[in-house]
């Protein structure tokens, strides 16, 4: 598939900036996976994705992190989800454990169940 640009070696108290495409090069178009990052040093990571909705608007919004070696916090809650007129909110559930179950609650904001995918 893509092939891996290496390690990555960064000054102390310094940061990078770079696109998924320029840590994996040959990323088909629309691509969809996990970059999974190790140091043995601590650091910590931002995840931004972006894309260009039917319109032509370039989004940007901030994407959570997992550390696959922590139990995710119960519940995680999504303030904002949207679906329509060229946005759309996509989930990616990951199981580092193997198999696993997952419930997902949709609310509306007055907190009662919303009808979703109708």
């Amino acid at each position: 598939m893509g092939i891996s640009a290496g390690p990555l070696n960064l000054k102390k108290n310094s940061h990078t900036a770079k696109f998924a495409s320029e840590f994996i090069s040959g990323l088909p178009d629309n691509f969809t996976g996990i970059l999974d990052v190790s140091s043995p040093s601590p650091f910590v990571a931002l995840t931004l994705r972006s894309l260009v909705n039917s319109r032509g608007d370039f989004l940007l919004t901030t994407f959570p992190t997992a550390d696959a070696n922590r139990v995710a916090p119960a519940p995680v809650v999504f303030p904002q989800i949207v679906d329509g007129r060229g946005y759309v909110t996509e989930f990616i559930l990951l199981s580092a454990a193997g198999p696993s179950n997952a419930t997902i609650n949709f609310s509306g904001g007055n907190g009662k169940p919303l009808a979703v995918g109708k």
